[in-house]
């Protein structure tokens, strides 16, 4: 089971994650109480020890990301992104021409969440996204909602053969590590994403080093 620990704000943060077992850290450059700045965000990067993995969030705008974060990103050689906005397979084709490892949020509002998705994958000529992230709906916000969904959904799409051709599934939404292991058991993701259960309290982008590898414990438990 991969992990993913969202919403690093700073070299220490990124350093416990490290070492509570998380394969990838993502840096928020879209918005909201995580998000940080190039300059911070080129700090994390020099120290990120071997192995674990950078992932950028990042707001695309008219399905391109902006020009300012795209040279950043191939200074520092950040291939994964976690794209929200205007995305559409137009914009996931040319991620991929350009290099990167594409892993579209896909909003799961209800049930029938696979639909859009399987209108991007048929119109990508053959390529696909690296992963597709599946997070919780807010009308208000892109993603950092600290809500789950129905993952049954995700269950029955799968069951009646909706999510066949699909890349890989990185579930977010609400995790904790009271209830990643629940999750887990019912969506079967290759990797889940957790941010705000991992923070100290009242204290956005300040993880707590003991929920984080409560939660890389849960996860992996078997």
């Amino acid at each position: 089971m991969r992990i993913k620990i969202c919403g690093i704000t700073d070299v220490r943060n990124a350093l416990a994650a490290a070492e509570a077992g998380a394969d990838a850290i993502g840096l928020n450059f879209v918005g909201g109480p995580r998000q940080i700045d190039l300059e911070r965000a080129a700090e994390i990067l020099r120290a990120l020890p071997p192995l674990l993995a950078p992932v950028a969030l990042v707001r695309l705008e008219q399905g391109m990301v902006p020009d300012d974060l795209l040279e950043f990103l191939g200074q520092f050689w950040v291939s994964h992104v976690q794209v929200y906005g205007d995305v559409t397979a137009g914009s996931l084709v040319v991620l991929a021409q350009d290099g990167f490892q594409a892993m579209p949020v896909v909003p799961v509002r209800d049930e029938r969440f696979a639909g859009g998705v399987n209108d991007w994958l048929s119109r990508m000529g053959g390529r696909r996204p690296a992963a597709i992230v599946l997070d919780a709906y807010d009308p208000d916000r892109l993603g950092g909602t600290g809500r789950t969904f129905q993952w049954d959904w995700v269950a029955e799409a799968a069951a009646a053969g909706a999510m066949a051709d699909w890349p890989p599934i990185i579930l977010a939404g609400g995790l904790t590590p009271e209830n990643v292991a629940e999750a887990i058991r019912k969506v079967h993701p290759y990797g889940v994403d957790v941010s705000s259960s991992v923070e100290f309290e009242g204290r956005a982008g300040a993880k707590d080093p003991i929920r984080m590898r409560l939660f890389v414990d849960k996860a992996r438990a078997r």
